[in-house]
């Protein structure tokens, strides 16, 4: 059984993206893993092929992204706590 559906969330990321290793430390940090649970990872070069379909599907061009799957709802701008927690909380 996969988990990718019970996960409303996708955590769009890539290599040498300081901001997503930013992004990754505030998850786990500050926001203690709350969200943990919600979240797939799709990586650009460890899941090619469904980072390239999600990412053309939903018209992102940069990393990180955070997509709420069941809305369509892409949250870019992922350098404050506050636009992050408000985005996972929908």
């Amino acid at each position: 059984m996969t988990e990718a559906p019970s996960k409303p969330f996708v955590l769009l990321t890539q290599n040498d993206c300081p901001n997503c290793e930013r992004l990754k430390m505030m998850l786990a940090k500050p926001l203690k893993g709350e969200f943990d649970g919600q979240i797939m990872t799709v990586h650009r070069q460890n899941d090619a092929d469904e980072f390239a379909a999600l990412t053309a599907a939903h018209f992102i061009q940069t990393t990180p992204a955070l997509l709420h799957l069941p809305s369509g709802k892409v949250l870019l701008q992922t350098s404050g706590l506050g636009e992050v927690q408000r985005f996972l909380r929908g």
